[in-house]
């Protein structure tokens, strides 16, 4: 193994088909997983009194969009994990947070950059954003913002997620009903 191999490089992804069955592994590599059908998992953390969700912007390190806001920590399901696992080691790695998780939805999402099959979880959450960033290489901040505020904000030129915006607007229409 070469000194400077990165970590991701290591890890495999699964690659399924229109159906959502796998098919193949692949390395985790942005330029690679652009061209298959991969899965994903999206969660969201609700502020448990005001229904605001913990947005964040995606670390400048990150292969796929970096520096974008997301409404959601997302991602992506490994070899030996399904959905659920994949879910609760973001919720761990990005904030730090060891909360129940509840299962919404699965959908499929395609763009020109992203080809994924993904399941909404959501939890909520009653505490401080303080020491909230567990990983830098992650996450660069979090912000707190309404189903509205989102939606505006984006209306207004802000950068989201493209699957990060559909994935709210199920959560909106099931959970957060704003």
């Amino acid at each position: 193994m070469k000194d400077n191999q990165n970590e991701s490089e290591l890890l495999k992804a699964k690659v399924v088909d229109i159906n959502n069955h796998v098919i193949d592994l692949i390395c985790i590599d942005y330029k690679l997983l652009s061209k298959v059908i991969h899965q994903a998992t999206f969660l969201f953390v609700i502020e448990k009194q005001t229904f605001r969700i913990f947005c964040h912007k995606r670390s400048q390190q990150k292969q796929y969009q970096p520096g974008t806001l997301s409404t959601c920590f997302t991602g992506i399901v490994l070899e030996s994990e399904d959905y659920r696992q994949c879910a609760k080691r973001k919720l761990i790695q990005e904030t730090g947070l060891d909360l129940e998780l509840t299962y919404l939805n699965s959908f499929y999402f395609e763009s020109k950059k992203n080809k994924i099959w993904g399941q909404i979880f959501y939890t909520f959450y009653d505490g401080q954003i303080i020491n909230f960033i567990q990983d830098p290489k992650e996450v660069e901040e979090i912000e707190l913002m309404s189903y509205k505020e989102i939606v505006i904000r984006e209306q207004n030129g802000e950068i989201f997620t493209p699957e990060s915006i559909q994935a709210l607007h199920f959560l909106n229409k099931r959970v957060l009903r704003q």
